[in-house]
This record gives C-alpha cells, sequence and structure tokens, in this order.
C-alpha cells in the first residue's frame, strides 16, 4: 500500500468513526501528507 492509498483509506474510515476518533485520523493523515511531500519524487512511483 502506498503512502497516497493509506490517505485515500483513512479518510474514508473518517466518515465511519466516533467524533473523539476524528483528531487522531486528522494527525495521521497530515503526517503521511508531509511524508509524502518530503519523499523524493522517485520514490512516489
Amino acid at each position: 500500500m502506498t503512502a497516497q492509498e493509506a490517505i485515500h483509506e483513512l479518510q474514508n474510515i473518517k466518515n465511519y468513526c466516533t467524533a473523539s476518533a476524528l483528531p487522531a485520523l486528522d494527525y495521521a493523515i497530515a503526517m503521511l501528507t508531509k511524508q509524502l511531500d518530503e519523499e523524493p519524487e522517485e520514490e512516489q512511483k
């Protein structure tokens, strides 16, 4: 699974989780997005 796929799945999970879990999901999405942005372009393929 790529980071992009994981981000997409976490965003889908947000529709079904409890309100108390939203901050943790938002944090995980933000960290994966940051990691994806910092990777060299050739590693993202």
